[in-house]
């Protein structure tokens, strides 16, 4: 049997390769300059984003340029990004092992996150710790003039999401929020879409997230319970409110271009009785400006129909799901023209007209948009496309599509969903709350 490495003998181990950190390849944007990057958290979303920077390499260019919503000039600048992973930090080994396993060479290891912002040489910092952790790690990070990528929830109160948002408004370094869906192309494309009036006037949207899964992880040693199952307790985590909640709420607000005018929620215990205190299943109610209101439910009992997003209106029903974008249209709705050409899908006993991005370059390129557009396809993957958006932001400057802004109001929406769960009264969001000085 293989001796386990103790902390500090693993540490030490890997601290000194540097130099041999793992590299993915090419240039970002015009710059043609590398990234050295450090993953700050290598929980499971961290090893999920460490997991495509790695797959980067492997992309077919041409076919990732469609998904990316080029302008022409940078069409023809554009290459693969170039991200060197520079360093990985955890304070639980085990992630950090397993992070080391997926790059499959030496890169330095770190247990303190301030080890990785004193290294001039990394550019950027991916943030992927829980969330009651992030203000002091973001704040030191763009400090020292790195550039930030940080996962929603910006924190678990608005005054400390506040000042991320703040600090970040004012760097003169890319910060961007993990709110992946708005990287997601179906969803970019049938926003557009949307916009043109195809559903009519807006009646109601509705969402939800089923998976089986208790969240908690065996340990062995009791004492790190709470530092490894932190999505249970509620000083560090807002459960499926602030974990999985957060994005479809993004979404909704995106898509009406509004935020809710008030927020109601509930939320019980129900299948996984063990000492967690956070609920495993929630319901929420968001109004909208117009008497437009999302119904929402989330679950870890069930995974029926998985997760989805709908926006109905008098002419029809746009259904999002991962890669997958249909209409449905009512009987009385206009005729679109180009829908007799569209490549249809069932869902139960309704056909629609699927919505793929870049559908006609797609079909220049010689490809099937109903197999292309999907999210199997790593070029379209929302993941893959913010990573490349980041680097390109940094190569370029450009603003990002969820910058502090975006972050801030998504994490109010989740937060004054969990005041009022835990309440039991409805909450509204005060536009001094929202206000950056």
């Amino acid at each position: 049997m293989a001796k386990e490495l103790t902390r500090r003998e693993f540490l030490k181990a890997t601290a000194f390769a540097g130099v041999l950190a793992s590299t993915v390849r090419r240039g970002v944007g015009q710059s043609g300059e590398q990234i050295n990057v450090a993953i700050i958290g290598t929980g499971d979303h961290g090893r999920t984003l460490l997991g495509y920077l790695l797959k980067i390499p492997n992309l077919d260019v041409e076919l990732l340029k469609l998904f990316l919503d080029l302008t022409e000039r940078e069409e023809a600048a554009f290459q693969l990004p170039e991200f060197k992973v520079a360093a990985l930090c955890d304070i639980y080994e085990p992630h950090l092992k397993r992070a080391l396993d997926m790059v499959g060479q030496p890169v330095p290891t770190y247990d303190d996150y301030r080890r990785v912002l004193d290294d001039k040489n990394i550019q950027a910092v991916i943030i992927a710790t829980p969330p009651h952790t992030h203000k002091q790690i973001v704040l030191d990070a763009l400090q020292a003039g790195k550039h930030v990528w940080c996962e929603p929830p910006l924190a678990l109160s608005l005054d400390d999401a506040k000042a991320i948002a703040q600090a970040a408004s004012q760097a003169n370094t890319v910060f961007q929020v993990g709110l992946q869906k708005r990287f997601n192309p179906t969803y970019a494309h049938s926003v557009k879409f949307m916009r043109t009036g195809v559903l009519g006037k807006l009646s109601l949207a509705h969402a939800q997230w089923h998976q089986k899964t208790s969240w908690r992880k065996p340990m062995r040693d009791q004492a790190l319970e709470r530092q490894v199952n932190w999505k249970l307790y509620r000083e560090t985590s807002g459960g499926l409110l602030t974990e999985v909640a957060l994005h479809q709420f993004d979404v909704v607000r995106w898509y009406l271009g509004a935020l809710p005018v008030s927020i109601s929620a509930w939320g019980s215990t129900v299948l996984w009785q063990d000492g967690r205190e956070v609920p495993d299943t929630v319901q929420c109610v968001l109004e909208f400006p117009n008497g437009v209101r999302m119904t929402y439910h989330a679950t870890l009992t069930n995974s029926f129909q998985a997760s989805y997003e709908i926006f109905a209106g008098e002419f029809g029903t746009i259904y999002l799901s991962g890669g997958h974008g249909v209409l449905f249209k009512e009987a009385d709705a206009p005729s679109l023209g180009w829908e007799v050409y569209a490549k249809r899908s069932r869902l139960g006993r309704d056909e629609g007209v699927m919505l793929v991005a870049s559908a006609t370059k797609l079909l220049e390129l010689g490809k099937e948009p109903s197999e292309v557009g999907f999210q199997d396809r790593l070029e379209s993957n929302e993941f893959i496309v913010a990573l490349i958006r980041f680097a390109m932001a940094i190569g370029n400057g450009k603003k990002v599509a969820s910058g502090a802004i975006q972050g801030l109001e998504s994490t109010a929406i989740a937060l004054k969903a969990v005041e009022a769960l835990t309440t039991g009264s409805t909450q509204t969001i005060k536009a001094n709350e929202l206000q950056l000085s």
